[in-house]
């Protein structure tokens, strides 16, 4: 199975208190699913990595929002949710002498399957890689 190619909106914001909550309210409102997102903090600023089904309707509601925000290329891995399922896929990305420069996912107990996001060095030879099925 291959990787299948996403763009990943990183948004910046106030690190305090119903920022997020406000964002994703934002996003239900214009009907936009979040497939995967995580949150890393500083002080000040917050970045919200989001991988949604409708990009062009998220980056209009950043907008308005006022968010700042930037979109990159990100590469979405189907991954068994087993042990060693995760580091097959990381050793396949590895071999092909890719960085992995930040990855998130996560799986429900009990789930087949979890959806892992990684940001990588070479988004086209990463794309071309076979991975577990």
């Amino acid at each position: 199975m291959r990787a299948s190619a996403e763009e990943q909106i990183s948004a910046f914001l106030a690190n305090k208190p119903g920022v997020v909550a406000d964002l994703c309210a934002a996003f239900t409102e214009q009907r936009i699913n979040i497939r995967a997102v995580t949150v890393l903090d500083t002080v000040d600023i917050g970045t919200m990595r989001l991988v949604v089904d409708d990009v062009e309707a998220a980056k209009e509601a950043l907008k308005v929002a006022g968010a700042a925000f930037v979109v990159v290329p990100v590469i979405a891995v189907p991954v068994r949710n087993k042990p060693g399922s995760f580091a097959r896929a990381a050793r396949t990305i590895a071999n092909a002498g890719v960085n992995i420069e930040y990855v998130y996912g996560t799986a429900m107990p009990g789930a087949d399957r979890t959806l892992v996001i990684f940001r990588v060095s070479d988004h086209q030879k990463a794309l071309q890689l076979e991975f577990e099925d």
